[in-house]
């Protein structure tokens, strides 16, 4: 009964750790009424458990065993909540709180922790280690002495300002503090939830920096290896290759990898070749015990087996200390040591129970890698690996027994991943199984010559830059079948938001296909994907919405009706990449049926998205336009008339300026108002009569109260950072309605819920903090 105890009290740990993070970052309480209300449950659970499930079960678990789990899943939640990344007393993220920050700049004093990195934005970016600060004046005065502070920063500098800092170096900066932001459209990128899983609460946008004299970067450092091997490699190979073979032997963190290739493989569903994994472990300790192994090896050994544990412990070592502490290497490390744990002992090594063991292990070391979207996805792809691919290979037996292995490893990864990549990323990969298995041998000669040349380029970097150079045709073969497969047709899907039900649902589902009966395994099949699709289909065919995306200064928006989506302007190139794709993606939407260019937007921006959702009609007042975007026909906008688009009518304005009336889903009409200055506005009204509308959607700009009451509105609709004060009150003083995209968030309608701002609604995990 002692292996069904450990194995018990293992998982009950895992599942505790899983029960409070549902309520802490997923149904977004505060932190101790989410442990404690995890805590209630646990115990609740196990004590029914221990009255019910003995009777039952005869052969498994004592009543005792039962409450033990319990006592080992509360133990799990307070852990939880004793280690969750929270502000202390003296964190320079307090200044915000105190309101001492707001509209003035400070001087940061600290020492930096990582190496420079250049942003998509162009910035150089690192982390920083803070001990001073100092608040100054309008006029950039210092204003009393530097305060001692404590905490981590996420600074950006301009990135020629970053250039030559080094981790540990003593350095002060002038900038501005700033709180990171909550995602204001669903979908969107997570920012304050990032840092602050990076233990970090605020961010510094600095302007100048002033690192301390007599300072010199140490002569043996870790980051000094790393940096020596990218630069060798990067000599011989040049950009992209070079820093694509650095990532796939030491992992992306190591190395800058240009943005265009890391979206290249995320969007084919290869992000796992440039992250140190799980493979790359697999890869390292196989060779290594292979050859220590080897017969000509072996023979002249006096102790074959304690050589082979002690050659893979090193590699393991040395792979950990390179890469850094990731959860998802930790997780193939302590597997990998448990492999050597089982050759040493000369005992066979359960693969579950390794599995379980590592987790445990390290879910006890940091309990909030629970919350590590990497490290759940490590998890799920090597469960995958141990209870799927059997099966899955006995479904393959019309193929060659070896083609056969090899297609079933990276689908039964794939598939055990795939309701993960549909709760947070919202996109099912078509072609990454095909693409995966035709380039694994690419990625094993790339990754082993990558870090063949990297242990030669650490003792000399001539002669590791020397071996990384029959790399170079591999690599490009590998980098042009990636952007080959992205460009192919529907080569990622948007499939929509899967709710956490449903994802739990399909891992359960999973589960019994791969271990249940074989007769049984198409109908748990069918089951599973209509668990996954079915909600999402229904979902799709019978909204009806209509988004204000948070755009900033741009005016966005989204008509979902059915299978007819319509979207209104695109923004600026940022809106188009960080707002309306994401959105898109989490709506489920692959096609626009129309778009009409109808602001001040450039129109290259469309391009930016027909890329990814391909546009079927596009609406514009210039036939400049028709070229622009990838579409398949231009429909021009006539001043003054209502013309269907889709299954909406839409009236285009324009007399010196552009606007659009809007009848959306039969029910309401909207007026998009161009930005005019308080003389400009009436005069425009005045000449395009019958503008009375529902909904007034405009830029928040001052407005006068006699066009205010020229169009009658019930609701207005702002985009923009901010409202004008006295407009805001004048509209509050008619009882309208008012909202502002970037204070709340994306604003959506539809009939059934009316109006709804996003950021009023959505629970977000940060209210832990709060």
């Amino acid at each position: 009964m002692g292996g069904i105890a450990g194995l018990l009290w293992a998982s009950a740990y895992c599942v505790g750790l899983l029960w409070v993070s549902l309520w802490v970052r997923h149904l977004g309480l505060n932190l101790w009424v989410g442990v404690a209300v995890a805590g209630i449950g646990a115990i609740a659970a196990a004590s029914l458990a221990a009255l019910v499930l003995p009777r039952r079960w005869r052969r498994g678990p004592t009543a005792a065993m039962w409450l033990g789990a319990g006592a080992i899943a509360l133990l799990a939640t307070l852990n939880y909540g004793l280690r969750y990344p929270v502000p202390g007393s003296l964190d320079i993220s307090s200044l915000l709180s105190q309101g001492e920050a707001a509209g003035a700049q400070q001087i940061v004093w600290g020492e930096v922790q990582t190496l420079p990195r250049v942003t998509r934005s162009g910035r150089g970016q690192f982390w920083l280690a803070t001990n001073q600060v100092r608040r100054l004046d309008a006029e950039n005065n210092p204003l009393g002495i530097p305060s001692l502070v404590r905490g981590k920063l996420y600074v950006t500098v301009p990135v020629e300002r970053s250039e030559g800092l080094f981790p540990g170096q003593r350095v002060q900066i002038q900038g501005n503090l700033y709180e990171p932001a909550l995602p204001k459209n669903p979908n969107a990128f997570n920012f304050r939830q990032y840092l602050v899983s990076q233990r970090c609460f605020a961010g510094f946008a600095g302007d100048r920096i002033l690192p301390d004299q007599g300072q010199s970067p140490p002569r043996w450092a870790l980051w000094r290896l790393r940096q020596r091997i990218a630069r060798a490699q990067a000599d011989r190979l040049g950009s992209p290759v070079g820093p694509l073979v650095s990532a796939m032997a030491l992992g992306r963190q190591a190395v800058n990898v240009p943005y265009d290739i890391q979206d290249a493989f995320m969007q084919a569903g290869m992000a796992h070749v440039l992250a140190a994994s799980g493979f790359q472990v697999s890869l390292i300790l196989g060779v290594v015990l292979a050859i220590v192994g080897h017969r000509a090896i072996a023979s002249r050994l006096p102790y074959p087996v304690t050589t082979k544990v002690i050659a893979g412990g090193t590699a393991l070592v040395v792979f950990v200390l390179l890469t850094g502490v990731q959860p998802s290497v930790m997780r193939a490390a302590v597997m990998g040591a448990g492999v050597l744990a089982g050759l040493a002992l000369e005992r066979s090594i359960k693969p579950l129970g390794c599995l379980l063991l590592a987790v445990t292990l390290l879910l006890l070391f940091n309990p909030t890698w629970i919350d590590d979207i990497g490290f759940q996805l490590s998890v799920m792809a090597t469960l995958g690996l141990m209870v799927a691919v059997t099966p899955i290979t006995e479904k393959l037996e019309w193929l060659p027994t070896t083609l056969a292995a090899v297609a079933a490893v990276p689908l039964a990864a794939y598939l055990w991943t795939i309701p993960l990549s549909l709760f947070y990323f919202n996109t099912l990969t078509t072609y990454s199984i095909l693409l995966n298995i035709v380039t694994t041998p690419l990625v094993m000669v790339i990754s082993l010559g990558g870090m063949a040349s990297g242990l030669a380029a650490a003792a000399w970097p001539w002669l590791g830059s020397l071996l990384a150079w029959p790399l170079w045709l591999p690599t490009q073969i590998l980098i042009a079948l990636v952007k080959w497969e992205v460009g192919l047709p529907g080569s990622a899907l948007a499939t929509g938001h899967i709710s956490l039900v449903q994802m739990v649902g399909l891992y359960g589902l999973f589960w019994i296909w791969g271990w249940g009966a074989v007769r049984r395994r198409g109908l748990v099949a069918l089951l599973i994907v209509v668990v996954a699709l079915g909600p999402l289909l229904y979902r799709g065919a019978t909204l009806s919405q209509v988004t204000v995306l948070a755009a900033g200064n741009d005016a966005v928006m989204v008509v979902q009706d059915g299978r007819s989506p319509l979207m209104i302007n695109s923004g600026t190139d940022d809106t188009a990449f960080y707002t309306v794709l994401p959105f898109l993606r989490q709506a489920g939407i692959n096609q626009l049926t129309s778009a009409i260019h109808g602001d001040d937007s450039d129109s290259d921006n469309w391009r930016t998205i027909a890329d990814k959702t391909p546009i079927r009609n596009f609406y514009g007042a210039s036939s400049a336009l028709a070229e622009a975007p990838a579409v398949n026909q231009f429909h021009p906008l006539i001043a003054g008339q209502m013309q269907p688009v889709s299954r909406q009518r839409v009236q285009y304005l324009q007399d010196g300026a552009r606007g659009l009336r809007l009848d959306l889903l039969n029910r309401q009409n909207w007026l998009l108002l161009p930005k005019l200055s308080t003389e400009q506005q009436m005069p425009w009204v005045a000449a395009h009569p019958g503008l009375q509308s529902e909904v007034l959607w405009w830029h928040g700009e001052a407005l006068t109260a006699e066009v205010i009451a020229a169009i009658g509105a019930q609701v207005a609709i702002a985009s923009a950072p901010r409202i004008d004060e006295t407009t805001e009150q004048l509209l509050r003083d008619r009882g309208i309605q008012v909202f502002c995209t970037e204070r709340d968030g994306a604003i959506t309608w539809s009939p059934h819920q009316g109006y709804r701002a996003y950021l009023a609604t959505r629970q977000h995990p940060t209210a832990a903090l709060e």
